[in-house]
């Protein structure tokens, strides 16, 4: 009885230590939530107290420079003194191969973004709600808070730069150029063309700005290749083909002609596969680029024309290609005969409407050589011989046909005596003819094939004939005669005799040297 007595007391004990225990527990809860509650306040207080000030906030820096307390003015102002001289050492600089072209930051508007910096920077925590505000704060004073600098350059100014650039850089190819001096060809080299890509050019120039310390910038170019290499020209060292022609001293302006067009196409490089113009290449015929009005044919006369002549150079240079056997891709014949070649290898031009145009259907380069000088018309073309040797061409003209002259042009004349003719313009024979190409291999003809045919209009007599009659002649009276006659004797009246004047004023023979 007594132990369990005692039992009893001692549970009866254990619950009222247990229960005092759990009344001091809740009572320091109760302590620490309140004293929870005044920190928390306090805190809270604290954050509003510096949420309130004016300046950037604790704990914000701008590349890894403090700001914090500083106004957005005097953040400008510490982050442009710290760069300002950063800024103003940097530079860009072009470059192509060994060429370069530099620019500081300041000529392309190159610059540290320090006012948006400061302008970010100043309303961290400060464009939300209070308690946005007051979160975002207390975050920003646990971690803290890096805003980088932007650096940016005006993209205007550096496309007007690049382009300034592109004008001296950009540059069409140049043919390795053949001349000839003391009979010898002098030889220059090439130069690659090169355009310059401006988008390209502008992404690398993006790419080392990125870096706001500047740097080079390759320039992106497109290359294009010369037609005529150096290479090319050394296979230039035979001559292909070659033809003079004879002219007259006594028409000087014609005679100028013939040295102005020579000077004009002398030193033409025609390219393999390209069509040379001769038009083209004798220019505008104006009197600024030193030609001079002489005989050109129009409509079946000779009359003055400016540039009369240079068919003469054309007809040379067409006999000097086709001894060369280029391909003659134009070429029309004068509507008359001339003197200067063969007929059926000549090539008139015409302003727009006719043309000499050959092309070089070989593998190599061709120098044209042409001048006029005491007489005489050379034109020579230098190029690389492809046919084999012992190779020989001729051109033969056949005779297909003699047009004969119109009946002559009559023009009245009544201030000339009736009867009296005056050639006033001298006509001439028309002829079809055909050109054929014969070839020689070591002396032997092997071919002769049709190679073109021309056809050259007649031209009609133009005379003027007067038709003023002459005035009668009365016959005279003869006194009867003072002595004594046998038989009266009466003399015959005598009528007057007009003469026919059959005569040539000498126009110009066409068929002459000297004539278009």
């Amino acid at each position: 009885m007594e132990q369990k007595s005692t039992g009893k007391r001692f549970r009866s004990q254990s619950k009222k230590k247990k229960g005092g225990i759990l009344i001091g527990l809740t009572a320091l809860c109760i302590c620490l939530a309140g004293g929870y509650f005044v920190y928390a306040n306090n805190q809270k207080q604290k954050l509003k107290d510096i949420l309130a000030q004016s300046g950037i906030y604790q704990g914000i820096t701008i590349d890894g420079i403090d700001v914090s307390g500083l106004s957005k003015e005097e953040a400008v102002a510490l982050l442009t003194g710290t760069h300002e001289k950063d800024a103003a050492s940097q530079k860009l600089v072009l470059f192509y191969e060994d060429e370069e072209w530099t620019y500081t930051f300041q000529e392309i508007g190159a610059q540290y973004q320090v006012e948006q910096a400061a302008e970010r920077a100043y309303n961290l925590c400060r464009t939300g709600t209070e308690k946005e505000n007051l979160k975002a704060l207390s975050s920003l004073l646990k971690e803290g808070e890096e805003i980088p600098l932007e650096f940016s350059y005006d993209e205007i100014k550096m496309q007007d730069k690049l382009i300034e650039v592109a004008t001296a850089f950009d540059k069409e190819p140049e043919n390795s150029a053949l001349t000839r001096k003391g009979g010898q060809f002098v030889i220059s080299k090439e130069v690659q063309g090169r355009k310059m890509d401006l988008e390209a050019t502008m992404l690398n120039v993006d790419r080392v700005m990125e870096s706001m310390k500047g740097g080079r910038a390759a320039i992106v170019a497109e290359v294009s290749e010369p037609e005529i290499t150096y290479e090319d020209n050394q296979n230039v060292t035979d001559l292909i083909g070659s033809y003079s022609t004879k002219y007259t001293a006594y028409d000087k302006n014609r005679n100028t002609n013939l040295v102005v067009g020579c000077n004009y196409i002398n030193g033409t490089m025609i390219a393999p596969g390209e069509v040379f113009s001769a038009m083209g290449g004798l220019g505008e015929q104006t009197y600024a680029r030193g030609y001079r009005d002489a005989g050109v044919y129009v409509n079946g006369k000779v009359e003055a024309g400016m540039g009369g002549g240079v068919c003469q150079i054309t007809s040379t240079l067409y006999n000097a290609a086709i001894f060369a056997e280029l391909e003659i891709v134009e070429r029309s014949p004068h509507s008359m005969s001339v003197g200067y070649v063969p007929l059926g290898r000549d090539a008139a031009v015409a302003d727009t409407y006719k043309d000499l145009k050959i092309k070089n259907d070989t593998e190599y380069p061709i120098y044209l050589e042409a001048y006029a000088a005491n007489g005489v018309l050379q034109i020579k073309l230098y190029g690389h011989e492809v046919h084999e040797a012992g190779r020989e061409v001729e051109f033969e003209t056949v005779y297909e046909a003699t047009i004969a002259k119109p009946a002559e042009i009559v023009t009245k004349d009544a201030q000339k005596p009736e009867g009296e003719r005056e050639i006033t313009h001298k006509g001439r024979t028309g002829a079809k003819v055909t050109v054929y190409k014969k070839v020689f291999q070591d002396g032997k003809q092997v071919s002769k094939d049709w190679f073109s045919s021309s056809s050259y209009r007649a031209v009609a007599d133009e005379v003027t004939v007067g038709t003023k009659k002459a005035e009668a002649v009365k016959a005279p009276v003869i006194a009867p005669a003072t002595q004594p006659v046998t038989e009266p004797v009466t003399e015959p009246v005598t009528e007057p005799i007009v003469q026919q004047n059959n005569t040539d004023t000498g126009s110009t023979d066409e068929n002459s040297f000297g004539i278009q």
